[in-house]
C-alpha cells in the first residue's frame, strides 16, 4: 500500500507542475525524442557542440553541468545530469512522527534547475513543454524534502529520476519501459515467431480491438509497411484487448478470433475481419461463420465454438492483461517494454525495434554515476 501511495504521489507532483505551467503530460505530445534515438543529431545541437568532451561520453557544459550519455550503438540509452545544488532539508520531530521539511532554495538553486530542466528538455525533444514545469518541480519544497531519498517521475514516454547527494543534484532520463514479466504469454496471445531463430527476440506486442477504426488503419497500412521491412529477429504478437464498452461488436469478433485459432487459422482470420467489414452490419455471427467456410475451417465445429462462447476465456485473460497494464486505447503497440507513441508510423517503429535491440544487448549497470567536476580530457 505504501509503495502504492509513493508512486502516485511522484506521477501527481510532475502532473501538478505541468498542469501548473498549462499542460498536462499528453499536452506534451509527440516529441521528436533524442533519449531511444540516434545520438548523431543530438550532439550536433548548440548544447552539445559548445561542451568540452572527457572519456566515458562526459560533456561539461558552458553553464558547468556535466552530463554523461550512455551510448551503444550510435543509440543513446539514457542520460544523467549533474549539477551543484545545495538547497537542504529539516526532519523536525512532533508527536512522535517525523516530518521533513525543506528550506526555500536560493536563486543560485532556481537558477541550476532551470539550467538542468532545459538539458532534459534537449535530451527529451519536448524542449520547453518539459523544461519549465520540471524545473518549477525541482524547486519545490515537497520534492525538496523528498529529493535526498530520491525520486521517480513519470514523464511519459521518459522515466526520470532525481535525487540530492550532498550538494550535487543528479537526475537521469530514460525511455520508460514495461518489465517483459508484465506482458502475457498464454490466451489471448498470439505470436508469428521470428523468421530466423533468434536466442533474443525484439518482440513487437500489438494490443487491438476489432472494432476500432484505428486498429484497422494498423492493420491495413502501417503493419504491411512494417513486415516488408522487417529484420528477421522479429516476434509480432497480437494481444486481445476489446474495447466492449465503446465497441459493442468487439468482444464477438475477439471471441470467434478465438474459436479459429482453436483449428489453426487466427492470423488468416484475423486479417480477414479487418479487410472484411461486412460483419459490423446485421447478425455478426452470420459473417464469421461464412468466413471460416471461406478459410477452409470445420464449419460446424466452429458454430459449436460460437455458440457455446469457446473464445471468452482467452478473450477475458487478454483483457485482464491490459488492465494489469493500465492500457486505455487501441492500438497500443510496445517493442519489447517501450511504448511507441505513434503506433500508425511504419519508419518510427523500425527505428524502435533498433533501438530496443541494441538496448537490450547493453550490459547491465552499464552508466556509472557522474561524479561533479567529472575530470576532462585538456584542450588540444
Amino acid at each position: 500500500m505504501f509503495a502504492s501511495r509513493r508512486s502516485l504521489w511522484k506521477r501527481a507532483l510532475l502532473t501538478a507542475a505541468l498542469l501548473g505551467a498549462g499542460l498536462g503530460l499528453s499536452g506534451l505530445g509527440v516529441a521528436q525524442a533524442q533519449v531511444g534515438q540516434l545520438a548523431a543529431p543530438l550532439l550536433a545541437q548548440p548544447t552539445f557542440k559548445d561542451a568540452k568532451k572527457a572519456a566515458g561520453g562526459v560533456y561539461l557544459l558552458p553553464d558547468g553541468l556535466v552530463v554523461q550519455l550512455n551510448e551503444r550503438g550510435g543509440y543513446l540509452l539514457s542520460a544523467t545530469v549533474t549539477a551543484p545544488f545545495s538547497a537542504q532539508s529539516t526532519v523536525s520531530v512532533s508527536g512522535g512522527t517525523a516530518t521533513v521539511q525543506a528550506t526555500t532554495p536560493p536563486s543560485a538553486d532556481k537558477a541550476k534547475a532551470a539550467a538542468v530542466g532545459g538539458v532534459v528538455g534537449v535530451l527529451s525533444g519536448y524542449g520547453d513543454g518539459l523544461a519549465q514545469p520540471l524545473a518549477g518541480l525541482l524547486t519545490q519544497p515537497d520534492a525538496l524534502a523528498r529529493l535526498p531519498l530520491g525520486i521517480n517521475i513519470d514523464a511519459t514516454p521518459f522515466m526520470i529520476s532525481a535525487q540530492t547527494q550532498g550538494k550535487l543534484l543528479r537526475l537521469s532520463i530514460a525511455p520508460a519501459q514495461i518489465n517483459p514479466a508484465a506482458f502475457g504469454k498464454g490466451a489471448g496471445v498470439h505470436v508469428l515467431a521470428p523468421k530466423k531463430a533468434a536466442k533474443q527476440p525484439v518482440v513487437l506486442r500489438v494490443y487491438s480491438d476489432f472494432q476500432c477504426p484505428y486498429c484497422q488503419q494498423f492493420e491495413a497500412q502501417t503493419l504491411p509497411a512494417l513486415v516488408g521491412q522487417l529484420p528477421d529477429d522479429v516476434q509480432i504478437e497480437f494481444h486481445q484487448f476489446p474495447l466492449e464498452s465503446i465497441h459493442p461488436l468487439a468482444r464477438p469478433a475477439a471471441e470467434a478470433s478465438e474459436c479459429a485459432e482453436q483449428q489453426g487459422k487466427f492470423w488468416p482470420f484475423k486479417e480477414a475481419l479487418f479487410a472484411d467489414r461486412a460483419w459490423l452490419s446485421g447478425n455478426p455471427n452470420v459473417a464469421f461463420i461464412a468466413q471460416a467456410g471461406k478459410l477452409g475451417l470445420n464449419v460446424e465445429a466452429f458454430k459449436s465454438c460460437l455458440a457455446e462462447r469457446g473464445g471468452k476465456a482467452a478473450v477475458d485473460a487478454g483483457l485482464a492483461e491490459a488492465a494489469s497494464l493500465g492500457l486505455n486505447s487501441t492500438p497500443t503497440v510496445f517493442v519489447n517494454g517501450y511504448r511507441a507513441q505513434n503506433p500508425y508510423d511504419a519508419a518510427g517503429l523500425l527505428r524502435m525495434i533498433d533501438f530496443a535491440r541494441v538496448a537490450a544487448l547493453a550490459p547491465a549497470g552499464s552508466l556509472k554515476p557522474v561524479l561533479f567536476p567529472a575530470p576532462l580530457a585538456p584542450k588540444p
